[in-house]
């Protein structure tokens, strides 16, 4: 099904419309809010219905949503544009400092503004047992503040939709929950709810993927204070199939987020004893590994996102390659709201005003792919590896001073910068020549130890 032109008007929203979001996350509440904060906007009254079966204020896997919870600073401040401004119960740590570790030594990067915006949170529901005590989850929150912007949340599992005189009508366990003038697709790449829009057959596939590792590590808040404080551990260790991970600091846990390739439960355990790992772990108490999961990432947006009256985005569409997928859930969710309030929701409608975002974000993960494979290249080569480090370390010595290297590494890994932007940045020809002259003392250095 496909509209030729966008000026007819069957395709505009009137005042009235069944709108149905499948999927509760970051991008199907960003969506939500939104679209009627828009549709007030211009005098319209929308009936938007978000069909979510998890529950979110639940701990464990009942309200489990697979992330490892960084919000970037860049995030935090359009946010607060936006009026939301995240609650101490949901910030579980402010962030200001990560604290990179190689198998050649670790430096710490402190963030470029020198305040704490980073935000830890939980996803979902997080580790049995915490929930009511010392946080709220991150989704339940966005998906609270949906339903007092006038969203309705329906718990129930859509399983089918099929069109019926022109218009998406949805299924649960056979049988009709609602025809809706618009279907929003925002579940997760984790879910099954993909192969329903697959078998509606315009052309949408599921995204390519990788898997992830996710742990969530028990540790207590005074030992997390004193061993992480307010910073984030990555690890960029020359370990087959891991490209990088990252220990995030939250209240009484540290979630361990790892990213490769053919991970298993066993390479999670392999990792965590490595030396340069247990040299960051607390040498003297026992941990457990709370909560785990294998979670895939998107990492290859579907060429065919949308249709008539059907839209697909965030982790189901086009995302950040391995960072911010918040951040994109909300630029997604803002731009199919944006698209479907003040132009249309026929195909024609989503290919010229939504695609063009869509599309923004896959070039930007070229550069980002790039990048990735710099780093890699860095972490298992001595001689840049020394170079990268030694660098760093200066740089963070020079208050008053430039510190590219530290702040590409820091919008690499925090995802608070376009990756194009960083890239364009990389090729400053004075930080080149000094990793070029880093590179060459630590090569001669390791010839003259050979003889």
């Amino acid at each position: 099904m496909s509209s030729i032109s966008g000026s007819d008007d069957q395709y505009a929203l009137e005042d009235s419309a069944s709108i149905a979001v499948i999927g509760g996350g970051p991008t199907g509440s960003f969506f939500s809010i939104f679209i009627l904060k828009m549709a007030k906007m211009v005098g319209k009254k929308l009936n938007v219905t978000i069909f979510e079966p998890k529950d979110f204020s639940k701990d464990g896997p009942r309200g489990c949503n697979h992330c490892g919870g960084v919000i970037s600073e860049l995030l935090v401040q359009m946010l607060a544009v936006e009026g939301i401004n995240l609650p101490d119960s949901v910030v579980q740590r402010g962030i200001n400092s990560y604290k990179l570790h190689t198998h050649l030594g670790s430096v710490q990067i402190a963030t470029p503004s020198f305040e704490k915006t980073i935000a830890t949170v939980y996803r979902g529901g997080g580790p049995k047992g915490i929930v009511g005590r010392e946080k709220e989850s991150f989704d339940n929150y966005l998906l609270y503040q949906a339903i007092q912007e006038g969203a309705v949340h329906n718990y129930a599992r859509i399983d089918g939709v099929e069109y019926r005189n022109k218009r998406p009508v949805l299924f649960s366990q056979g049988q009709k929950i609602l025809e809706a003038d618009l279907v929003v697709g925002a579940f997760g790449v984790n879910s099954q709810t993909a192969k329903v829009f697959e078998d509606m057959g315009f052309g949408y596939k599921k995204p390519a993927a990788v898997r992830a590792a996710i742990a969530e590590i028990g540790l207590g808040k005074s030992i997390i204070s004193e061993h992480f404080g307010n910073s984030i551990h990555l690890f960029l260790l020359p370990i087959k199939d891991i490209k990088f991970a990252a220990m995030i600091p939250k209240g009484t846990y540290i979630t361990l987020c790892m990213l490769g390739k053919n991970l298993t439960a066993e390479k999670v355990k392999d990792f965590l004893n490595h030396s340069v790992v247990k040299s960051v772990l607390p040498e003297t108490m026992k941990y457990e590994l709370n909560c785990r999961c294998l979670p895939n990432l998107n990492v290859e947006a579907p060429k065919k996102p949308f249709t008539d009256r059907v839209v697909i985005c965030g982790d189901a569409g086009s995302t950040r390659l391995f960072k911010d997928g918040i951040g994109a859930a909300y630029i997604m969710g803002k731009a199919a709201a944006r698209t479907a309030v003040f132009q249309g929701v026929s195909s024609w409608h989503f290919n010229k005003y939504y695609y063009p975002v869509y599309k923004s974000i896959i070039i930007d993960n070229y550069y980002g792919r790039f990048l990735f494979a710099v780093t890699d290249l860095y972490k298992k080569n001595k001689g840049l590896c020394e170079g990268m480090l030694e660098t760093v370390k200066k740089e963070q010595l020079d208050i008053n001073g430039s510190r590219i290297l530290s702040s590409i590494l820091w919008d690499v890994f925090t995802g608070n910068e376009r990756y194009k932007n960083i890239f364009f940045r990389s090729l400053n020809a004075k930080m080149q020549f000094t990793l070029l002259g880093k590179f060459t003392k630590s090569l001669a250095r390791s010839v003259y130890e050979r003889r």
